[in-house]
């Protein structure tokens, strides 16, 4: 197990990076972006991956986002039963992310459910009785910006990033997901680089059959990839929840405009008085109160109604993780597996 401390090289760094740009390039466009051979930066990638340290996988795409219910939830734990009930949380497939911080509530959930019923059943039923488990407070999201897939170290060349832009055309069907595409969807959801060959051994078809879904589930909107690490060895040691408040009329702008910045990991439209959520990555603490002036002074009606600084992330896009940020395990995202009662 490598060092927790340690930080990652500027090889690492840079595959990582072209990863985050496009996670399913082939090893030649890799090797391209990298300046490496195909092999060497296959080598290098499992070498991060074996050791938890990064990571690829497939995530809900913008209709899926648009379409599903989405809540972040604060959540109040008994005395010392922190730890407990995150562990607890994090085995929930949908449940998709789970961290400690440092605010008047214990824990910081992202939630996902595919109808508004079976999520309101189990944030009415379940969660109030998972032992240690408080209070429960509920922020549904409206409109969700960005959930992270679009994040990226930047540390490639413009011109080597602009080279593995993913590129889709229109679909050839818009039709919705089915239970084939929900196969490869689980089944991507360990390894968002598995071949072609591989997935259609898992869901029974050709590999052709399995390229063309994709391809449709991409275009359409209904899955996307995305590229992690253990953040603190690329420098980010830190991350925040913001809670803003600004009016209605501006969310979009405000929004679309936020997902430019670097920092933005997750942001979404909230039906509450505090109406948008961001969650933000920092080098250090010490970066928080410059990002809030930066946020103030570029958005004036935008008011921070609270801040919270992450303490431990126990789960992250279905990675459990351990305290330095490796991905030690996989609980499969899936919002379908809540559905309503009666």
């Amino acid at each position: 197990m490598p060092d927790s401390g340690r930080l990652l090289s500027e090889a690492e760094l840079e595959l990582i990076d072209a990863l985050q740009i496009n996670p399913r390039a082939s090893w030649v466009d890799l090797g391209l972006a990298t300046g490496s051979d195909p092999a060497t930066a296959a080598r290098r990638w499992q070498r991060l991956t074996g050791s938890g340290e990064a990571w690829t996988t497939v995530a809900l795409g913008r209709r899926q986002m648009h379409e599903m219910s989405m809540a972040f939830l604060e959540i109040d734990c008994a005395a010392g039963a922190a730890v407990e009930v995150a562990a607890t949380l994090a085995g929930a497939g949908h449940l998709i992310t789970v961290q400690h911080v440092a605010a008047g509530h214990d824990l910081f959930v992202i939630a996902v459910a595919a109808s508004m019923p079976a999520l309101a059943d189990y944030l009415l039923t379940d969660l109030p009785r998972v032992p240690g488990v408080a209070k429960v407070r509920t922020h549904l999201a409206t409109r969700v910006f960005e959930a992270s897939c679009r994040w990226r170290l930047r540390v490639l060349p413009q011109g080597a990033a602009a080279g593995l832009a993913r590129r889709s055309g229109p679909p050839e069907s818009t039709r919705r997901m089915d239970g084939i595409d929900r196969q490869l969807f689980h089944a991507l959801l360990a390894d968002g680089r598995a071949g072609y060959a591989e997935l259609a051994a898992v869901v029974g078809t050709s590999e052709r059959t399995v390229q063309r879904r994709l391809s449709r589930l991409v275009a359409t909107g209904d899955i996307d990839f995305r590229c992690d690490l253990a953040r603190s060895h690329a420098g980010w040691h830190s991350s925040a929840v913001l809670w803003l408040r600004m009016p209605d009329r501006l969310l979009e702008e405000t929004g679309t405009a936020l997902l430019g910045w670097p920092e933005t990991r997750t942001c979404a439209a909230l039906a509450g008085s505090s109406n948008m959520l961001l969650t933000v990555g920092l080098h250090t603490v010490t970066d928080l109160h410059p990002l809030v002036m930066r946020l103030e002074r570029r958005f004036p009606h935008v008011t921070v109604a609270d801040r919270q600084i992450v303490l431990r992330q126990t789960k992250l896009y279905g990675r459990l993780l351990d305290p330095a940020g490796r991905c030690t395990g996989v609980v499969p995202v899936d919002p379908w597996s809540l559905t309503p009662r009666g």
